[in-house]
């Protein structure tokens, strides 16, 4: 059986044969192919439920915390959330870099290796989050957050400094806790994480509508968005290392050096690279804020929010193609990786193009009644949203697809420099152009800059993937 069916047997066929995948185990009648495909599958379903309950609750939670809070106080809000979302690069790249090293030791049915990684990840992201947390404790006292956050009402100013260190406190918590999603997802078990996220989502609203309910601060309102997915995710490593994989569990004595340098050094590489990507894609906020105050900040994330439902979307769905493809390296199965390449490439361009023209067309009866009359996006807003939209889905499976084969310089280089280019061109657009120029920054970059050398890069790696060719040295040497 093949994922596709048999020539000649019609489309139901082939549907039920698609279908039949999704239950069919690698108990030794499934090929790896399916298998593949079967667990890729479910991490998109359930990333699918997990994104649209997470989109209900987005929309809930918009309507209601713009509406509580009140422009300046949510547009805060937004500014502080891009940039602690910005320092997501500080966990250096390590639970990016677990992914592949747990496909690979597990593709090579290793599970020593796999340990060892897990634990050094641990550990050593448990060290960064207590170097930050020092950092933070000797540097907030000269810190003045209603000043950089630019706000000036009383009820801000006041609540600026709290919101800030709830945010960081639960990102510094969560910092280790990505050992769990990385390990999952090396292991194509990408679904379970997503299970538990959901659980976490709808704890979190019904935490959020009880704090409104008693007229709680924003502090308290961030600690009940935030903290049940916490919970969620320390009851997932529970449920993992307890229960369903013992023998990965990330003890202090199973931290290996050899194992840390080798994360460092493929962690190092995505660590350049959510610099670049969180810098890129969160400054936009920031920018509007100092130049246009806080306020305005609001005119651009919530229709910001509405188009990057899309690259999400497509995100949830392709990304367990990035283990799967690191699976296929360590096997040596090139010709998968190219089939299963142009799947992606093909379905996500078609449904960013639909999903991007519904969106410029009723984008603004969409945000009347979801926010109200009181956020209008102009067409040439919606309409650059809408290109950056298509730029992305076009990046997005070039950028899976050279992170599963271990190719992460180019996409460094190229998105360091795409970064600074945003950064400049979003200043001096939005100082001419208000808050689409945010917009046109980052679009004018990415095509500038990361278009042309990504498309290049991608042909060179499929086309060195033939059966002669050792596929997972090269892994080994980039990620070096």
């Amino acid at each position: 059986m093949t994922l596709i069916g048999r020539p000649g047997t019609g489309t139901l066929s082939r549907a039920w044969n698609s279908l039949r995948v999704l239950f069919q185990r690698d108990n030794g009648s499934a090929s790896r192919s399916q298998e593949r495909y079967r667990r890729a599958a479910w991490a998109g379903i359930t990333a699918i439920v997990s994104r649209f309950i997470s989109l209900g609750i987005s929309l809930l939670t918009v309507r209601l915390t713009y509406r509580y809070l009140g422009a300046e106080r949510y547009g805060m809000w937004m500014t502080i959330t891009s940039v602690v979302m910005m320092l997501g690069f500080a966990d250096f790249g390590l639970s990016n870099g677990l992914v592949n090293t747990i496909a690979d030791a597990l593709g090579r049915k290793d599970r020593a290796a796999a340990r060892r990684g897990a634990a050094s990840a641990f550990w050593m992201l448990a060290s960064v989050a207590i170097v930050l947390s020092a950092i933070a404790a000797i540097a907030y006292p000269f810190i003045n957050p209603s000043r950089w956050l630019n706000v000036h009402s009383e009820l801000a100013v006041h609540e600026s400094g709290r919101a800030l260190l709830a945010f960081f406190f639960c990102f510094v918590v969560n910092l280790p806790l990505g050992t769990i999603r990385g390990v999952q997802t090396g292991m194509q078990n990408a679904f379970v994480s997503n299970l538990w996220n959901i659980l976490g989502s709808v704890l979190s609203v019904v935490a959020l509508i009880a704090a409104m309910r008693l007229h709680a601060g924003l502090p308290v309102l961030v600690l009940c968005l935030s903290g049940p997915p916490l919970i969620a995710t320390l009851l997932n490593g529970a449920e993992l290392f307890g229960w369903s994989h013992p023998e990965l569990r990330p003890s202090l004595s199973a931290f290996s050096s050899d194992a840390a340098q080798r994360l460092f050094r493929i962690g190092s590489m995505f660590f350049l690279l959510q610099l670049s990507c969180s810098v890129g894609m969160q400054i936009d906020n920031v920018v509007i804020a100092q130049i246009m105050g806080a306020d305005a900040v609001a005119s651009y994330a919530i229709p910001a929010r509405l188009f990057n439902l899309i690259p999400a979307f497509l995100l949830m769905v392709s990304s367990a193609m990035w283990p799967a493809y690191a699976d296929a390296v360590a096997q040596s199965d090139g010709k998968w990786i190219r089939k299963s390449f142009k799947r992606v490439v093909i379905g996500g361009t078609a449904v960013t193009l639909v999903a991007t023209a519904v969106l410029v067309l009723f984008g603004n009866d969409i945000l009347r009644i979801w926010v109200g009359p009181k956020v209008h996006a102009s067409w040439l807003l919606l309409g650059v949203f809408g290109a950056q939209c298509i730029i992305n889905a076009y990046l997005q499976p070039i950028s899976l697809l050279l992170n599963g084969l271990g190719k992460l310089r180019v996409q460094v280089i190229t998105s360091l420099i795409a970064a600074a280019t945003n950064l400049g061109l979003s200043i001096f657009f939005v100082e001419r152009y208000g808050v689409v120029g945010a917009v046109l920054g980052t679009s004018v970059s990415s095509l500038l800059v990361l278009v042309v050398p990504s498309t290049i890069f991608a042909q060179r790696a499929l086309d060195a993937l033939d059966p002669k060719s050792n596929v997972s040295e090269s892994v080994v040497v980039e990620g070096n």
